[in-house]
């Protein structure tokens, strides 16, 4: 009798599986039929171009790129190749070779899974611009267009990074832009929470996490959460243990500000206080707040501008979230 069970339930199984996938497949068809074609202008390259006559109208055509508190001489100075830091970020990134056909190509498909989920969205222009190396903030997304800091995606041995975290350079290559741009739009669509429990800010970044995997179906688990492959890995691997912790610790509705710092923030490693550390990567709470949203997703039906309303507890309770590993 165990054994028939047994096979019934991987019947099932199987069975949810296959229908999953060709669910998704279905969804992914209707995505790519969706017509999109957005405008992609290389503001680095045509920065790059100019002249100082061209200053009044670069300034009138992307004023946002020219601060008013910002002397016209800066600009002037890196137009006639007198700025030495900017003409090494110039070399850097015509070094680089990217293939600008294919991030527009990116891109625009990140933008066309955003309309296919909120149909308000009003895709528009890519920017890529020089930001000198502002890794924290590699894409910005406005009303009007997506800023791309270019010179942040050089590869992660690049020397000009030399001086940044090790685990901050690990994600500076172009393959983790659509993640990025991905992540980026999705805050636009959830409010930043004033929890202040970790449960609350994991469930928090699981919806963020969620609704970028969406957007960048093509990501891989690394990229959405900027670990390392290795630390990824451990992660999916070691969940059960890290959940464990939290609940025999009862930390999910503990409010210590420390615990954003040990489990939420990016970070080197997350602070088990354990021998393991080292091997795992910062923001772990990220990770299992993603998988109670996804599990509340798969076990529950709701839309997702529902979800994204919904308190950190309900979905925790609704979930019924449980460890791979």
């Amino acid at each position: 009798m165990k054994i028939k069970l047994f096979k019934f339930f991987v019947i099932v199984a199987f069975a949810k599986a296959i229908t999953s996938c060709t669910s998704s497949s279905k969804v992914e068809d209707e995505i790519s039929n969706i017509p999109l074609d957005v405008e992609f202008v290389k503001f680095h390259e045509e920065f790059a171009d100019a002249q100082k006559a061209d200053l009044s109208t670069m300034k009138g055509e992307y004023p946002l790129f020219f601060p008013v508190t910002v002397p016209d001489s800066v600009w002037m100075a890196k137009m006639e190749g007198k700025d030495s830091i900017h003409n090494v970020l110039e070399k850097a990134v015509d070094d680089a070779d990217f293939n600008y056909v294919e991030i527009e190509e990116e891109l625009e498909d990140v933008m066309r899974h955003v309309v296919y989920y909120f149909p308000d969205f009003e895709p528009t222009l890519v920017v890529t611009v020089l930001s000198d190396v502002n890794y924290r903030q590699k894409v910005i997304p406005t009303a009007s267009q997506l800023i791309v800091s270019i010179d942040t995606y050089l590869g992660k041995d690049h020397e000009l990074y030399i001086g940044i975290n090790k685990y901050q350079r690990e994600n500076l290559n172009i393959e983790q832009l659509p993640a990025d741009a991905s992540l980026a739009y999705a805050r636009l669509f959830v409010e930043p929470s004033m929890e202040r429990s970790l449960l609350g800010n994991m469930i928090y970044h699981g919806k963020l996490h969620y609704l970028q995997e969406l957007f960048a179906p093509n990501a891989t688990g690394d990229q959405l959460f900027s670990y390392t492959p290795e630390k990824y890995a451990f992660t999916v691997e070691n969940e059960g243990e890290m959940w464990r912790y939290f609940i025999d610790n009862e930390l999910l509705y503990d409010t210590d500000s420390k615990l954003l710092s040990r489990f939420i923030l990016p970070a080197p490693f997350s602070k088990f206080y354990l021998e393991v550390d080292q091997q795992t990567p910062g923001g772990v709470g990220r990770y299992i707040g993603y998988r109670m949203v996804k599990s509340f997703m798969e076990n529950n039906e709701v839309d997702i501008e529902t979800m994204i309303q919904l308190k950190p507890e309900e979905i925790f309770k609704r979930s019924k979230y449980k460890p791979l590993q």
